[in-house]
C-alpha cells in the first residue's frame, strides 16, 4: 500500500515538473547573447563552440525583464572581452508581475526569487553543457530583482558575484544575507539612498554579510549623485570599477 501511495504522488508531480521544466527551457531560449567585442545581441544558438572566453558573465535582468540596463551593462562588458548570457524570465508563458518599477515598488510576487534562481540554475547547467565553456569561469551579476537572485543563490563554484541595487536587508527570510562562500570574490553595489529601498527593513548594505578578503560592499553616499540611483553602472566610473575587480579576481588561464 504505502509503496502505491508513493508511485501515485510521484505520479501527480511528473506533469507539474514537466511544465516548470518547460518554463525554465523558455527562459534560457529566450536569452539574449552577447559575444565578446560586440554591441549587437544575438540568441543562444550563437554561443561559442570555441574557442573559450575569458570568462562568461551570466546576467539576471531586474523585475521589469530584459531592458535597456540589461544593454547597456552587457555592452560594456562585451567590449571588455567578456561573454554575456542574460535569460529572460518573461519568456515564461506564465509570468506574475513582480513589481512597479513607476513607483519603485516591488515584492508583489513573493515566489518569484524561486523562479529566478531556478532560471540561473538551468542556465548554469547549460553553459556548463557547452563544450567550449565547460571550464570558463562564470560570473554571476544581476540587478535589482536579479540582483537578489545573485545574492541569494548557492553557486560555490561560480568564479565571483556582482550585485547591483539590492542591501541583502528583507522581511523575507529567504531574501536575506548572502550565499557566497568564504573566499567567491563579490562585489555590491549601492546607493545609500536608493529610492526602491526606503522601507527600514530594506536599509543597508551587503557588507554585513561579507567575510572579509575578496568580498567588498561599496556604498555610495551623499553628495555623490549616485547616493539616490538604483541603477549605478551607467556611469563610467562605476563601470571601470566591475570590469577592475572582474579582471583582479579571474584565474589564470593556466589554472584553469
Amino acid at each position: 500500500m504505502r509503496a502505491a501511495i508513493v508511485a501515485l504522488f510521484l505520479a501527480l508531480l511528473a506533469p507539474a515538473a514537466r511544465a516548470d521544466n518547460a518554463e525554465l527551457a523558455r527562459t534560457w531560449q529566450g536569452a539574449r547573447v552577447w559575444l565578446p567585442g560586440t554591441v549587437q545581441d544575438t540568441r543562444v544558438a550563437a554561443l561559442p563552440d570555441s574557442p573559450a572566453p575569458r570568462a562568461v558573465v551570466l546576467y539576471a535582468h531586474g523585475c521589469n525583464g530584459l531592458s535597456r540596463i540589461t544593454t547597456v551593462t552587457a555592452r560594456f562588458l562585451a567590449g571588455a572581452g567578456y561573454l554575456v548570457v542574460a535569460p529572460d524570465s518573461f519568456a515564461r508563458a506564465d509570468k506574475p508581475v513582480s513589481c512597479d518599477a513607476s513607483q519603485a515598488r516591488g515584492g508583489l510576487h513573493r515566489a518569484v526569487l524561486g523562479w529566478r534562481q531556478a532560471e540561473m540554475r538551468h542556465a548554469l547547467s547549460q553553459l556548463r553543457g557547452i563544450e567550449a565553456l565547460k571550464d570558463a569561469p562564470i560570473i554571476l551579476m544581476g540587478h535589482s530583482e536579479g540582483a537578489i537572485t545573485a545574492a541569494t543563490l548557492m553557486a560555490p563554484d561560480i568564479a565571483m558575484r556582482i550585485i547591483e541595487g539590492w542591501t541583502c536587508h528583507s522581511g523575507w527570510p529567504e531574501y536575506w544575507g548572502l550565499k557566497a562562500p568564504e573566499g567567491q570574490p563579490v562585489l555590491a553595489l549601492v546607493g545609500e539612498n536608493d529610492p526602491w529601498f526606503r522601507l527600514p527593513v530594506l536599509r543597508g548594505d551587503c557588507g554585513a554579510f561579507m567575510q572579509g578578503g575578496a568580498q567588498v560592499s561599496q556604498v555610495y553616499r551623499a553628495p555623490d549623485y549616485l547616493a539616490g540611483k538604483h541603477w549605478l553602472s551607467t556611469d563610467k566610473d562605476v563601470q571601470a570599477l566591475i570590469l577592475d575587480f572582474i579582471a583582479s579576481h579571474l584565474p589564470p588561464r593556466e589554472q584553469r
